[in-house]
């Protein structure tokens, strides 16, 4: 049976962790770290992760390692509901094919095909489910996540490996105490081993940690039908707790359309609330007092929709930090002998059946009465194949790893074909590490290090996108940052080797190396790619564009654009703001547009970032070289997060730490007090994590994990309330440690104690230091219709400059009040027009509703951004819909009280009061098609401007709108080309084997393989032929009609023939010079 490991990544600015994919025929296996990135790496080498069962976490248990886990975990969850609604579907036809056939009553046919693990000696169903494996505190991260993470139908579970749980007190007298493994399943074995630093950090031993051996106990506690009436110790409780909170998470059987019945005082608000109509019995929105209102409430019951269970949990069992290390030994089992028919023609076995139970390892009685046992037939075993992958963050965990009793073990280490090393900087020059290398000769020792591997671009398709754009807009899209030859990569922290490093055989990986391990060991290199040069893409542009901007540059010479670009720049406040858009995207990642994320660089005040999605930190590592990324993050002052749904968040814990890490490159003195004095914080050097109060809860959860900077953060969690007409936001900061604890906070009720700041509260003597701290003069916040505490925001800045963003939203009305008279909107963008019905369903904006917004508050400029990855086409910004509010009120007129707010469900509408939609969440209807005057950008990844060019970039949009329209075109067509090659390749491979079932047929079996062969693969250079015959949209010569660069014909020829002598001279050099002429 062939199986095989793949390097999946490598370290890099866009996939900062090492990822193996473990490849058997029903199944995959992750090892390694699934950092930020992992996805969108699946997505860009056509990974799929269908088949996957289990994933192994190798490191320590924190967000650089597991930040891409919860996306995995998504998109897995997703693809198996898709697959499960596909299977009913069919199931549904068959039936009424089997009806309509008159065959009502055929049974069913067995379905095969489900693989098992053994799990404490008992086999359990793996396919649908995940198993996490890793180190402590896994099962508390995860957990941490359940108010934004909510899918059925996918049960996840995990195990926890640690030193002090694994112990085997009663095998230490055994002859192997390392013989049996601490997982296994029908393909693998598999010895998990926490290594610990060396020395043990203190924080590591605490009288909170108590012994539990996870190999024996932890899935069981887990399962449900587990019902033990035994006492389990204080950790196991807690294990038990979070566990069951991941089980609601992604096994819940909780609806949305679900109502229960409870007394209107006893309702938690914010909740929406039903009444039945006496008459009608009809369901209706209950409109009158509600509870934490002034007025009197009715003695009477309502129907309230309950939160999903796990949002429902108020707190989690706290944790300590751990230093641990986890690393995997993998075997498989042994293969058996090949079945030697001669053998069993000669001991009188019956052909077929018997034949088959040998093989199976079944003895049978032959045709004169003998017992055969398997072993009388069959070949000796080919013993399992073995490969270590060991993750050393630091020095330190050196010695743990080289006194690992593991070593020592013949179950082991018998068979043990290679090494992946996992390395931290520095780690690779440990003299101890070089001599336990040298123990293993006979291995391959492969390596994943940024001190071994270079900072290559890894997403090729966007890096091929830029570099395009780039040679349209140099200004908006410089060169990405990489470099594909120094090593250690810039800007690393490697740690100083102790003493002259001796030269070690490790040899360094890169995605796409195959490590087959059966039928026969080797290293393949075959599917490597060479690293991409922004320098070999092709640099001629399509006619289609060159006519665009032959045309544009015409254009912005003219003095009526002149004079409309002076006249937007004049008294423009913030006209050298730089707006950066490193995320763009909805939903998930993409090849093209990652997910949300927006860095302003205003001079004078600093850096803002809104939105965080997964990965923001690598993206800013493309932007800026590693000097300049210090200075940005030295000077990083705030982070707006626009709500909780995952693709705009899950990218801040990284930048949090690396932000402390420029900042406090010593760390923090570690104590237990709290710090209470508010004015004290203000005025230190402290980050401010702005956004609701489920995000700063999140904050303060996940600080338990791990010492990410938590304790210089100043999370704020934002209300927005109505005050004599206008929207003003209560801010408020909780005082915990720095790992997230309070006094008290192991008791359900309690909780931290708050401080309440404000930008208008000019009483407060906090009021001028929040300001000084932030570098604004007023935040405003407003609720919008999308998810529970999802908000749109506005930065007001001393020097008049205003800017506002949406977040994710229906047109908000508030939103328009809050941002009137801004210097630029930002604005989601999801769907385009014809897309309104998606858009209303899904709470997003359409692109002439985002306008119509901005023309409503009255900005100076807008910029679009978060583009549908289904629907990445952009519509031509002509003409926008005038609007109005739900009750045909002008926008900029507030008149209700703030209602209550938000529910525990992603997509539910807030509740209304007195009979009138509040003023934050009043709806814009889209009725007519007003002009639009102000300049309109649509972001892409990467993308640089300065306010005051925004009408030079909009100017220059037709271009970049066409040119990253055949981008995506030439994509799908290499896509399909391959599509194509893969289908008739196995269509060969099928013919091949009817060819070779045909008893007729009387080509030996090898010579039948070789023609199968020959024909593959000249099968595949048919294909591939074919696509580079066929005529590529890429080099199209198409032309467009409106893009003629002068009234005469002949100055468009003239143009057109000077575009084809420069491509034809440019291919001339490239047949003749190699790379230097492409």
């Amino acid at each position: 049976m062939k199986f095989y490991y793949e390097i999946l990544t490598t370290p890099t600015a866009d996939t900062p962790g090492t990822t193996v994919l473990l490849h058997f025929p029903d199944k995959r296996y992750f090892f390694g770290q699934l950092s930020e990135g992992t996805q969108r790496a699946c997505t860009e080498r056509g990974i799929k992760i269908t088949y996957l069962t289990d994933v192994f976490l190798t490191g320590q248990i924190q967000w650089g390692n597991t930040g891409g886990l919860i996306g995995v975990i998504l998109t897995l969850a997703d693809g198996i509901a898709s697959s499960n609604n596909a299977l009913e579907l069919l199931a549904r036809e068959k039936e009424e094919r089997i009806k309509e056939s008159g065959q009502a009553n055929a049974a069913a046919k067995k379905e095969h095909g489900m693989s098992y693990a053994v799990h404490d000696g008992q086999l359990v169903p793996q396919r649908g489910t995940l198993t996490i494996h890793g180190g402590r505190n896994l099962t508390h991260t995860l957990a941490t996540a359940r108010r934004f993470v909510f899918r059925k139908g996918t049960p996840v579970f995990t195990r926890e490996y640690d030193s002090e749980g694994m112990s085997k007190p009663d095998r230490l007298g055994a002859e192997d105490p390392c013989e049996q493994p601490t997982w296994s399943d029908s393909n693998i074995k598999v010895w998990a081993m926490p290594i610990r630093s060396s020395p043990v950090p203190h924080l590591q031993a605490t009288s909170q940690v108590r012994s539990m051996s996870p190999r024996k106990r932890s899935l069981d506690e887990f399962e449900e039908s587990n019902n033990t009436s035994e006492p389990i110790d204080a950790r196991t409780r807690d294990q038990v707790i979070r566990q069951s909170v991941i089980t609601d998470m992604f096994n819940s059987n909780w609806r949305l359309d679900a109502l229960h019945e409870t007394k209107l005082a006893d309702v938690k608000m914010p909740a929406a609330m039903f009444v039945r109509n006496p008459v009608t019995k009809d369901l209706e929105q209950y409109k009158g007092p509600a509870p934490g209102s002034n007025e009197p409430l009715p003695d009477i019951t309502v129907l309230v929709r309950q939160p999903w269970p796990g949002a429902a949990v108020e707190k989690i069992p706290h944790t300590t930090w751990c230093q641990e290390s986890v690393s995997y030994i993998i075997r498989n089992h042994d293969v058996r002998g090949k079945f030697d028919p001669k053998k069993a023609q000669e001991l009188n076995v019956r052909k077929g059946p018997d034949y088959a139970k040998l093989t199976k390892g079944e003895s049978v009685t032959s045709q004169d009465g003998k017992t055969v046992t398997p072993d009388m037939v069959l070949g000796p075993s080919r013993l399992g194949k073995g490969m270590a992958i060991i993750d050393l963050p630091t020095p330190a965990h050196v010695d743990d790893l080289v006194n690992r009793p593991e070593w020592n073990s013949p179950a082991v280490t018998t068979g043990l074909q290679t090494f992946l090393w996992i390395l931290g900087p520095g780690v690779g020059d440990h003299p101890r590490l070089h001599e336990f290398v040298a123990k293993f000769p006979e291995c391959e020792h492969t390596v994943s290090s940024s001190d071994y591997c270079p900072n290559y671009l890894s997403m090729k398709s966007i890096a091929t996108s830029t570099t395009r754009m780039g040679l349209l807009r140099p200004d908006n899209y410089p060169t990405l940052v990489h470099d594909n030859v120094s090593l250690p990569q810039p800007g690393t922290r490697t740690a100083e080797p102790a003493t002259e490093p001796k030269a070690v055989a490790l040899k360094p990986v890169a995605p796409g190396v195959i490590i087959d391990m059966e039928p026969k060991f080797a290293l393949n290199y075959s599917e490597v790619e060479p690293h991409f040069e922004p320098a070999q893409v092709q640099r001629q542009m399509p006619w289609a564009i060159e006519q665009r901007l032959s045309t544009i540059r015409k254009r912005v010479k003219k003095e009526a654009f002149t004079k409309k670009l002076e006249s937007f720049q004049k008294d423009l406040p913030g006209a050298n703001v730089e707006i950066i858009t490193l995320g763009t995207g909805s939903s998930a990642p993409s090849k093209y547009r990652n997910v949300s994320a927006t860095l302003l660089n205003v001079p004078g005040y600093g850096y803002y970032l809104l939105d965080c999605g997964e990965n923001t930190l690598g993206q800013l590592k493309r932007v800026f070289a590693p000097e300049k990324l210090r200075e940005v993050l030295q000077n990083l002052r705030m982070i707006w997060i626009s709500h909780l749904h995952a693709d705009h968040h899950l990218g801040t814990a990284s930048v949090i730490k690396a932000w402390f890490q420029e900042n406090y490159p010593d760390g923090i003195p570690q104590t237990d007090e709290v710090e209470m004095d508010m004015s004290k914080i203000l005025q230190e050097k402290r980050l401010f994590v702005v956004s609701e109060q489920m995000m700063t809860g999140w904050l303060e959860e996940y600080a338990a994990v791990e010492n990410y900077g938590f304790g210089k953060v100043i999370p704020l969690s934002a209300s927005p309330y109505l005050h004599q007409g206008n929207i003003r936001t209560q801010f408020v900061y909780r005082h915990c440690r720095a790992d997230g604890s309070y006094p008290g906070h192991q008791l359900e009720a309690t909780r931290p104690s708050t401080t309440s700041l404000s930008f208008h509260d000019q009483s407060s003597p906090l009021t001028p230091l929040l300001r000084s701290a932030t570098g604004l003069s007023d935040l405003l916040t407003t609720r919008v219709s999308h998810c529970r505490g999802a908000m749109a925001v506005s930065l007001v800045f001393p020097d008049g400059f205003k800017i506002s963003f949406s977040g994710d939203c229906r047109p908000s009305a508030g939103f328009a009040t809050i941002g009137r008279n801004s210097t630029v909107l930002i604005h989601e963008a999801t769907f385009q027009d014809d897309m309104a019905v998606s858009a209303i369903a899904k709470k997003h904006s359409t692109l002439s509703e985002a306008l119509e917004v901005g023309r409503l508050m009255n900005a100076r400029a807008i910029l679009l951004t978060h583009f549908s990855q289904r629907y990445q086409k952009l519509a031509r910004v002509e003409e926008a819909p005038a609007s109005r509010t739900a009750n045909n009120k002008p926008a900029a007129e507030p008149s209700n009280h703030v209602g209550q707010v938000g529910l525990d469900v992603p997509d539910d509408e807030p509740p209304q009061n007195n009979n009138t939609r509040n003023q934050m969440f009043g709806d814009i209807k889209v009725t007519s098609r007003p002009k639009i005057t102000v300049p309109i950008v649509a972001a892409f990844d990467y993308m640089r401007i300065r306010v005051r060019d925004m009408p030079i970039a909009q100017a220059y949009a037709p271009a970049v709108e066409k040119l990253f329209d055949l981008q995506e075109r030439a994509g799908e067509e290499k896509a399909e080309q391959r599509k194509e090659a893969a289908k008739q390749i196995a269509q060969n491979r099928q013919k091949a084997k009817k060819q070779k079932q045909e008893k007729h047929k009387q080509i030996p079996a090898a010579a039948a393989a070789a023609a199968a062969a020959a024909a593959e693969e000249m099968e595949v250079e048919k294909v591939e032929g074919a696509g580079a015959k066929s005529k590529s949209i890429w080099s199209a010569s198409e032309s467009e009609s409106g893009w003629s660069t002068s009234g005469s014909d002949s100055e468009g020829e003239r143009i057109k023939k000077e575009h084809y002598a420069r491509k034809r001279k440019g291919s001339a050099a490239a047949a003749g010079g190699g790379k230097d002429g492409q």
